[in-house]
């Protein structure tokens, strides 16, 4: 009766990843609720389920998708199925979920599909478009999605149902009230790893951040506090940071090694180290129990607690690799982004993680409609001070207004972004130097350069100071398997597991 769907994996044509496979970590959870719940279901991993299988994208020459081919998706949708579910968390995702739901429509057009996820509950005015989908689940899936398969199996109208959106015969679009945040997160049950093809994720490494060896994620929080204007995470979570007590985090660790035989974990969450007194109560219970396994925040996280005894409690506990986001060097940027960070407490933080034997990053992001060539010659300086002082890895990203965003409703308001959300179809501009620049200042061309320029000054710097930490790199990748930087996962992506993608059955 109900089924559950996880879309294809997106990687370029000289096989970088734009979406690296990920177990759905959404979906788990959705699964393994409905289990609690006394409900079965069907999962189509299109992504684990094929990790070997990649083809040339009909919509562009410079994408292929890894994973089912629709056909083969189609054929593993069971005849009774009622209901479909699906989730979309980044934008340029969203064709290949749509592309599958039309397939099942087609197969069976009386079923009710729902969508969830950060795309779809920013934008549902753009999953009903073309008249797929039925339902929209906003934010929090698992109390929604199963009072919506309730209401199914018992011919009863869901219309009603809180924290959902439809659309009526009229094309009129409804918004029901609006469902509470679920308070108690340890009262959830373990995401239903089993469903979802774990173990080929953990045996090819798709997991996401750098790979320290067998990896699975595992949630520790949602939501975010702050409020970005280029973020589109409160449309999922509203602005309410909730955490998970740091005794049934552990226990799923320890729940999960023991499990699936892994000794890594990479956290999921959008900035998990918020509360200082909870964290370093995670990570007495980390310590205590001895688990002596690994883990790393690929997602980043706010700078504004960290001092020495958090760092070491971090450290001690088995945190390897994580990431500050600072976004610019320019204070106009910043405050233009809202992004509430002092510089001062940011160096605090950073000289505290290098006390350590942690490897720290910094997100930066250029192009943003405010950006000129001044503001961007400040990041470049800020640049070269984090390379200086001893961070690790910096990850250089061109601004891309996700929608529920402020920056996205201000730019479609504009006409700055089509009414028909063609850019969102558009996947490669979000990552070549032809794609589109929100700044005024700045061409596309400009702002790759720019891009570049920023890596190059980077690494360069952090060699010519500390040529040993790459030299250090490099040994462990090579003697241990383990990556201990994102420079070095980008040096295994592109020189090393491009080879392996090139000998999987490719499909012309």
């Amino acid at each position: 009766m109900i089924t559950l769907i996880n879309h294809q994996g997106l990687k370029l044509v000289d096989g970088i990843q734009i979406q690296s496979p990920a177990p759905p970590m959404g979906l788990a959870y959705i699964g393994g609720y409905l289990k609690k719940n006394g409900y079965d279901y069907t999962a189509i991993d299109a992504c684990g389920e094929a990790l070997d299988q990649i083809y040339n994208y009909e919509r562009s020459e410079h994408i292929k998708i890894q994973g089912l081919t629709l056909p083969q998706i189609v054929e593993r949708l069971p005849e009774n199925t009622k209901i479909v579910g699906f989730t979309c968390s980044f934008s340029h995702c969203w064709p290949l979920v749509e592309e599958i739901a039309a397939m099942v429509r087609k197969k069976l057009p009386g079923v009710v599909i729902a969508a969830g996820g950060e795309h779809p509950s920013a934008m549902p005015e753009h999953v009903f478009r073309k008249g797929i989908f039925d339902v929209v689940i906003v934010g929090e899936g698992e109390e929604t999605f199963l009072e919506l398969v309730k209401k199914i199996g018992n011919n009863q109208s869901w219309h009603e149902i809180e924290g959902i959106t439809y659309k009526t015969g009229h094309n009129k679009l409804v918004f029901t009230q609006v469902r509470q945040r679920i308070k108690d997160l340890n009262s959830l049950p373990y995401p239903d790893w089993d469903n979802w093809c774990i173990n080929k994720y953990i045996e090819y490494e798709q997991v996401s951040g750098i790979n320290l060896g067998k990896s699975m994620p595992i949630l520790g929080s949602r939501g975010c506090p702050y409020a970005c204007t280029f973020c589109s995470n409160e449309h999922m979570w509203t602005r309410r940071y909730i955490m998970r007590d740091g005794k049934a985090i552990v226990d799923e660790m320890e729940h999960m090694k023991k499990k699936y035989n892994v000794s890594s974990f990479s956290f999921f969450d959008s900035t998990f180290i918020i509360n200082y007194r909870k964290m370093l109560e995670f990570c007495e219970h980390l310590i205590l129990r001895n688990l002596n396994i690994t883990y790393q925040l690929p997602a980043g996280t706010r700078c504004e607690v960290f001092d020495d005894e958090l760092a070491f409690k971090l450290e001690k506990s088995g945190l390897k690799n994580f990431s500050f986001a600072p976004e610019s060097g320019s204070d106009i940027i910043r405050k233009a982004v809202n992004k509430q960070i002092k510089l001062d407490t940011f160096f605090k933080a950073v000289r505290a993680v290098k006390k350590t034997k942690m490897t720290v990053g910094c997100f930066i992001v250029i192009g943003f409609p405010e950006d000129t060539e001044d503001t961007i010659k400040q990041t470049l300086s800020f640049v070269r001070k984090l390379a200086l002082i001893g961070v690790d890895d910096i990850t250089v990203s061109k601004f891309t207004p996700y929608p529920g965003s402020v920056y996205f409703k201000t730019l479609y308001e504009k006409g700055v972004i089509s009414r028909q959300l063609d850019e969102l179809q558009n996947i490669i501009s979000f990552f070549n130097k032809n794609g589109i620049s929100y700044s005024d200042s700045l061409s596309p061309l400009q702002t790759y350069r720019w891009m570049n320029w920023l890596y190059v000054n980077f690494y360069l710097i952090g060699f010519i100071v500390r040529p040993w930490k790459v030299v250090v790199n490099f040994w462990n990748y090579y003697s241990k398997g383990v990556e201990t930087t994102r420079y070095m996962r980008f040096f295994s992506e592109f020189f090393v597991k491009r080879k392996k993608w090139k000998k999987t059955k490719f499909q012309e």
